[in-house]
């Protein structure tokens, strides 16, 4: 696995999401089919939301999830057929209960007991699985994950037959644990991150009903029903690490939950939701989406189907690889750097006759936060080529900020320039593209503190073009530059120069030289170049370094690799001399090949120190294996381990068997270490070489492990010729196909290997060490050559017609579009005309972020056949996001204060409007009119932009009502859009109706420059298109060409199919409905800065005390909410609550006592 392997003491198991569920489809549209990869999947919430908040029944939804934990897809597949074995009630009551607390009562208990009984009846093989009745929808990708949740569910089944001493011991494991994080985390305000624009109105609720939950287990606030709960959920009982109560810290029921949903309560700074409000409101999400989801299976077979399987996600991506390029389902990569058992996909589903066959390339690949635990670089090449090559297909990426992280970040953690890593893998980011976001981090940013890190997600996609795009053409040199400096990126932890200097960015090692190795045949493939002058460019350049300390001990660790995965090969690599020791090692073997394997046991005792001392003394050491000899010392990062024993194959002795110890660490067996080599290094003083397993230094250790191991931090060390403890094997045990496999995978070329009609190639800066422009081609065809060669130079002309194209024209007769899968900025290009070999070459410079937006159309909408589907905004399913009530609005003014940066702040201060971003001005007018509509004593709802340079170009917005935009933590306009120009039909009706409310005061007028009015005629198409549940004619005016980027101002810029329809109920029964034949229903939400690139908020913190007014609020009384009367008095027993009077007291004890301080600890169960 090409990642740093860690000694896995520490473990935590979160078998509950702790933010807000996403739908997983906002950035298709609605008629396109959904295949969805989720790798970290965690729990079913955004799976169970995404059904919920889709339009209709009609889309095929396909997911397969994948998690490396699996206990957490056992609990999915317990909840999912549970709702649709449920009624409604059984939802709120025992599905809820079972999913979600520590503690069950018997009714409960009994439920779960029986549906894993059910299970285990289904699931006694793959076959007879199919024949059940969930298998239509629930689908397992291996044959290993249905035997891994079999045993889960197993299990659970056992707990309450285990002897009474275990039970007991495993009931005080939950009650300790539960116990060290109340008192560790006693003021957690993770609840505020679900609560988006709100987060301030649920500064006590939220924190109080985490230390409500880790006391109880539960998420009651009835005495009885607490007391009654005293049966421990076998679900929260085992993971991985074994049976144990290692639930995370974080966890949280409510978290995963839309706690925006309190913006529907008439909040203020004294009335903001209790503990309990927010657990019913939670409650009823819950329910709505069950019952979407069992709606969904039961409109027909096959309408969406899960599919399930556990490993790691780096593997699994690989494995889906392997067989969309060789259709081998034995993959040779292991599930796990664990274990022996390969991934294979012997499910059903991956087979060469399916008919339902699995996907391969997905619409949308869904990351989670693994990019924290696995690294941004390892998630974009494993997963990119199972990313379908289309405009709107997208990959998702999960990143934890530290506070006050801005400017490089995402540049840190790419490893290099973003532009560039873009135009080499032929992805974009879009958000920093496009300079802005409609969905927000803003309120974590501003709850942030030193130790609280906010979470950043990034949008991946394809340029939105209709060109698709072959191998990047870049210089040999450049590229060779490109590749040294990602190299100095992705292994600066081993630049001692960096512990010095003051912007020391290293957090957790995520790469080592198998990183590099296949982010390399990844740009091997997506690129045409002089390969081999490149690479030997950038070998000479990591040779010649004397940055990294440590950097040669790697070296040959590197060459192994990149021979590996056909690369390239350096050095000695394949050497044909073996010195004089080859018969000690290589005796009997005909051929050596370049790279072999060395298979190195490690007898149990050597670990024992290790694995006795307390997971939190040890840190997260790193593992890696070293040789070294008199004159040498070299490392090697890519290691696999199983605990078992290898045997020599009776076919042949240069292979083994692996026999696995599946008690694994609960075993005694040994730990079987393996790793590759090149095959000379073991003929050099080869008596005197040694083998060792070691920890990486400089990483997070702790004085116990040096304490342990000494300063060499040696685990391990044998002779390379002690055949007791060491193997030199062709391939790693019992896995043959493991580097065949790879290499096929690794040297698959993008797209055609002839050129592309239009090759583009990268153009760097003076330095040869980043991209700074682009050069596209455009070749005459036979029949105009003549024509063009012919053609005044004054009649050939080149300009840029949309953020991603330039159109190249030659006289009136030939026009021809060069389509660049990055945005571009082609207001200076520079032109070569060759009319001899009838071609024109245009050089363009890249677009570089800023608040001006992408150029000449900062909102592109992507068309694929009749459907249109914004690039860079998000669909939204106006009809399931809940209504907000215009006048308890309090918390919205903080809310659009942070759409604006801090920089944009300052320009809206400091310079005109003509002279501020494009962006900057349009966030500006948005946020007025949100602001006009929350106005508490008059609050206004139709607006007017209208152009002072021409007066009858106006456009008019009805904001019928505002909606919460729940998984983008903002909230929406339901509006309706009338452009008005000359040939608007209808004029007069319209005229007529505005005049009228402009008399009574009714319409705000918005003076809106020419230049922002083409805009918004640029935005209104997207805004329409995002919320569409109507279909485009026949007869559609966007069929044909698309939406133009460039409009023409005096015609409308919507087409006419949406006209009148799917309107609101508020409009049609309110004053303009006469309107209705006109208007079309858009969804309008705010335009967010990005926190990764630009502070955001400094002024709201300056005023922060006045914002959290709710979270710093007169105490009022536990009981009944009121102020004292008149004063309150505090609980004797623990002094952490107060009363008004004895009465309310007496009346909330039966409550309390359960979480008072010095109350008695839970009853054990019968």
């Amino acid at each position: 696995m090409a990642h740093t392997i860690v000694w896995p003491k520490k473990k935590y198991f979160y078998p509950i999401g702790n933010t807000p569920p996403v739908s997983f489809t906002s950035a298709l549209s609605a008629e396109t089919p959904a295949e969805i990869l989720l790798l970290g999947c965690g729990d079913p919430r955004s799976i169970l939301y995404t059904v919920y908040v889709e339009p209709t029944n009609q889309r095929k939804l396909d997911f397969t999830c994948c998690d490396a934990e699996p206990a957490i897809l056992a609990r999915n597949v317990l909840l999912l057929t549970m709702i649709i074995d449920s009624n409604d009630k059984q939802v709120k009551t025992s599905i809820w209960n079972m999913f979600f607390h520590f503690y069950l009562d018997q009714s409960s208990l009994d439920c779960l007991r029986k549906q894993c009984q059910k299970l285990l009846n289904l699931s006694v093989s793959i076959e007879a699985w199919k024949k059940g009745k969930y298998s239509q929808w629930l689908q397992f990708c291996s044959t290993h994950t249905l035997a891994k949740l079999r045993e889960q569910w197993t299990l659970y089944l056992g707990v309450e037959d285990l002897p009474d001493a275990e039970r007991l011991r495993l009931r005080n494991a939950f009650h300790a644990g539960m116990q060290l994080v109340k008192k560790k985390y006693n003021q957690v305000m993770t609840a505020a991150r679900s609560a988006g624009p709100v987060w301030a109105y649920v500064a006590i609720a939220g924190p109080k009903h985490y230390q409500r939950f880790w006391e109880t287990g539960v998420t009651f606030d009835d005495a009885e029903q607490i007391s009654a709960a005293t049966f421990i959920n076998p679900t929260f009982a085992y993971d991985s690490s074994g049976r144990e109560f290692n639930v995370h810290y974080g966890t949280d029921p409510i978290l995963a939950f839309h706690l925006a949903v309190a913006a529907k309560l008439p909040l203020s700074p004294q009335r903001i939701p209790s503990a309990s409000e927010l657990v019913q409101m939670v409650k009823q999400q819950f329910q709505e989406w069950c019952t979407a989801f069992r709606e969904r299976i039961n409109h027909g077979p096959n309408n969406i189907v899960i599919r399930l399987c556990v490993g790691d996600a780096l593997v699994f991506s690989r494995a889906l690889h392997i067989f969309a390029t060789t259709n081998f389902t034995d993959s040779g990569m292991y599930l796990s750097p664990w274990e022996a058992t390969q991934a294979c996909l012997d499910g059903g589903g991956y087979g060469p006759h399916q008919q339902n066959r699995a996907p391969v390339k997905f619409d949308i690949i869904d990351t989670s936060n693994l990019t924290d635990h696995l690294g941004l670089v390892n998630i974009l090449v494993v997963t990119l080529p199972l990313l379908r090559e289309d405009p709107c297909a997208t990959l998702y990426t999960n990143t934890l900020l530290a506070p006050g992280e801005v400017g490089g970040g995402l540049a840190h953690r790419a490893c290099a320039d973003i532009a560039t890593l873009s135009l080499m893998l032929g992805i974009v980011p879009v958000s920093y593209v496009s300079g802005f976001a409609t969905q927000t981090n803003a309120h974590e940013t501003l709850i942030s503190e030193a130790s609280n890190p906010r979470q950043e997600t990034i949008l991946w996609k394809f340029a939105p073009t209709d060109h698709s795009f072959g191998p990047l053409q870049v210089a040999a040199k450049s590229l060779g530059n490109i590749l040294f400096n990602i190299y100095l990126e992705m292994f600066a932890e081993e630049n001692v120069s960096r512990f010095f200097g003051p912007k020391l960015k290293i957090g957790f090692i995520h790469y080592i030289r198998a990183s590099f190795a296949a982010l390399l045949a990844l740009v091997k493939q997506r690129t045409r170049c002089d390969w081999a002058q490149a690479f030997d460019h950038m070998i000479s350049l990591i040779e010649r370094d004397k940055t990294l300390l440590t950097g040669l001990n790697y070296y040959q660790d590197l060459c192994c690799q990149l021979h590996i995965h056909g690369v390239g090969i350096v050095g000695n690599i394949t050497e044909s001399d073996y010195g004089d020791f080859k018969s000690r090692i290589f005796r009997n073997w005909e051929h050596i090949p370049p790279v072999v394997c060395i298979v190195f046991k490690v007898p149990r005792q050597y670990l024992k120190a290790m694995e006795d001392t307390d997971a939190d003394l040890l840190g997260t050491p790193i593992l890696q294996c070293e040789l070294e000899g008199n004159w040498h010392r070299n490392i090697f990062s890519a290691v696999q381990f199983f605990f078992g024993a290898v045997a020599p194959s009776p076919s042949d002795p240069r292979r083994l068997l692996a026999k696995e110890d599946l008690a694994r660490w609960r075993g005694n067996s040994p730990l079987i270490v393996s790793f590759y080599v090149p095959s000379w290094l073991l003929t050099v003083q080869t008596p005197s070489t040694q083998v060792r397993l070691s920890i990486r230094p400089r990483t997070s250790l702790t004085p116990a492990i040096y304490s342990m191991l000494g300063p060499q931090l040696r685990l391990f060390s044998a002779d390379l010729l002690d055949k007791t403890h060491v193997h030199v094997t062709l391939e790693r045990s019992s896995n043959p196909q493991e580097l065949s496999n790879l290499r096929v995978v690794t040297n698959v070329s993008r797209g055609s290997a002839s050129s592309p009609a239009q090759p583009i190639t990268m153009l760097t800066d003076k330095d040869w060490s980043k991209a700074s422009g682009l050069s596209g081609r455009i070749t005459v065809d036979e029949p105009l050559q003549t024509a063009f060669r012919a053609c005044p130079l004054a009649d050939i002309s080149v300009k840029q017609i949309s953020p991603f194209s330039m159109l190249v024209s030659s006289g009136q007769s030939h026009k021809q579009t060069i389509s660049f899968p990055y945005p571009i900025d082609g207001s200076d290009p520079k032109t070569r005309i060759a009319r001899a070999s009838s071609y024109i070459e245009v050089d363009v410079k890249l677009r570089r972020q800023d608040n001006h937006g992408l150029m000449k159309n900062p909102f592109p909408v992507v068309q694929q056949n009749s459907v249109f589907t914004p690039w860079n905004i998000h669909n939204i399913n106006l009809a399931k996001s809940p209504g907000l009530d215009i006048s308890h609005l309090q918390w919205l003014h903080a809310h659009l204060s942070v759409t604006l940066s801090d920089i944009e702040y300052l320009a809206k201060e400091n310079f005109p409007r003509l002279e501020r971003g494009l962006i900057t001005n349009l966030k500006c007018t948005i946020d007025e009119m949100f602001s006009a509509v929350g106005q508490l004593q008059n609050p206004h709802q139709v607006f007017v932009l209208h152009d002072p340079a021409q007066a009858d170009r106006q456009i008019v917005i009805f904001l019928n009502c505002l909606r919460l935009d729940l998984p983008s933590h903002t909230l929406i306009a339901d509006a309706c859009i009338l452009p008005a120009t000359r040939s608007t039909s209808g004029m007069k009706i319209i005229t007529q109706c505005l005049n009228l409310a402009c008399a009574r005061s009714g319409i705000v007028m918005l003076s809106t420059p020419t230049r922002e009015i083409r805009v918004w005629w640029q935005l209104l198409p997207a805004l329409a298109e995002r919320c569409r549940n109507w279909s485009h004619s026949a007869t559609c005016k966007y069929r044909d060409l698309g939406v133009p980027d460039v409009p023409d101002l005096n015609t409308s810029p919507l087409c006419d199919c949406g006209r009148g329809k799917s309107l609101p109920p508020s409009f049609l029964a309110g004053e303009y409905s006469i309107l209705a034949p006109f208007v079309t229903r858009v969804a309008l939400g705010p335009f967010f800065s990005l926190s990764y690139l630009d502070p955001i908020g400094s002024r709201l913190r300056q005023g922060l005390d006045n914002m959290l007014k709710p979270a710093t609020a007169p105490e009022v009384c536990n009981a009944c909410g009121k102020p004292g009367q008149p004063r309150l008095m505090q609980c004797s027993v623990c002094a952490l609550v107060k009363y008004c009077s004895k009465e309310c007291q007496k009346k909330d004890w039966k409550l309390h006592r359960v979480a008072c301080k010095n109350s008695s600890t839970k009853p054990a169960a019968p």
